[in-house]
């Protein structure tokens, strides 16, 4: 069966008004990227131990793993926590080390019976001052709740029966704010960016084996965050409607779900499936998920546009 995000994503694109794909800059960073390695699992900020406890950090982890952005109220600054060697770290880093440290010295966080009662108090303990708190305690709630439903992490992730898929759509079924969905002139769209990156956090942090051997990793598309879309933007592959345009420009903030909103994600995703058709095509097979690695490690440096702004759990 085809990725339903592959499906709806194209979709929109020949439906768009304020994101178009550009084939000429789609074809430019293909060739920019030709020779670049695909970045190595970086572990070095991820829990790895038990494999139950494993299991549950990376359930975790990847149901807090969105919006990063906003400046922290009062202070204009990015929520960020010390890392290993005094290192500043930001986003999904500075959350993957915070949780790795958690279960290091306190792995009764990720105990079911504690997650369901979670406050905001104890979360703050573990992350500091993060954005968007009380969403990523109705996050950390629901998976609390699924794992006491399945017994145990090792029995959840078991039912998707070693496939990306089954992993997406057991995680889309359990947990609501893994489903990832936009209405658009009246048809659904998913795009599942958290469900489909725990496939790859799975698969990288278990070396492909065990619960990391999925069979089906082509079957995962680009993860439509908002620093692909700046990257894909900064580089010609994307080109966006001079209002929309001016509006990022001045740091608006998108509304979660609206038609630019969702056209910038969609665009993401066909974007990137554009990129590696090109890539197969000069010889350099690759797969949806390692080509989003490439250009989110790329757009972590400076880039001349701006970042989507949108408030939202759903990346």
């Amino acid at each position: 069966m085809e990725n339903p995000v592959r499906e709806g994503a194209s979709w929109v694109a020949r439906q768009a008004r304020w994101v178009r794909v550009d084939p000429g800059g789609v074809g430019h960073l293909a060739e920019q990227i030709r020779e670049a390695p695909v970045p190595p699992w970086e572990g070095r900020y991820h829990f790895r131990g038990e494999e139950e406890l494993t299991l549950r950090y990376l359930l975790t982890l990847d149901a807090l793993n969105f919006c990063f952005w906003p400046p922290l109220p009062g202070t204009g600054a990015k929520w960020a926590v010390p890392g290993p060697g005094g290192e500043q770290l930001t986003g999904y880093f500075a959350l993957a080390w915070a949780l790795r440290k958690a279960a290091e010295d306190d792995p009764l966080f990720f105990d079911p019976h504690a997650l369901i009662t979670i406050d905001g108090d104890r979360l703050r303990a573990v992350l500091g001052e993060i954005p968007l708190l009380r969403w990523r305690i109705r996050a950390l709630r629901e998976v609390g709740e699924a794992l006491l439903r399945w017994g145990s992490a090792e029995a959840f992730f078991a039912r998707a029966g070693g496939s990306c898929r089954g992993v997406v759509e057991l995680l889309t079924a359990e947990l609501p704010l893994f489903r990832d969905a936009a209405l658009y002139r009246g048809r659904g769209v998913p795009f599942h960016k958290r469900a489909q990156i725990l496939c790859a956090d799975l698969w990288g942090t278990f070396g492909g084996q065990g619960p990391g051997e999925l069979r089906d990793l082509e079957w995962l598309t680009a993860f439509a965050d908002y620093k692909l879309p700046q990257l894909l933007w900064a580089e010609g592959a994307l080109a966006l409607h001079p209002v929309l345009a001016r509006r990022l420009r001045r740091g608006e903030e998108l509304r979660p779900g609206s038609p630019e909103e969702v056209e910038l994600r969609a665009a993401t995703v066909v974007a990137v499936e554009g990129v590696v058709a090109e890539l197969w095509r000069l010889g350099r097979p690759v797969r949806a998920f390692e080509v989003d690695w490439i250009l989110w490690n790329r757009s972590q440096g400076s880039l001349p546009v701006p970042h989507p702004r949108v408030r939202t759990p759903a990346y």
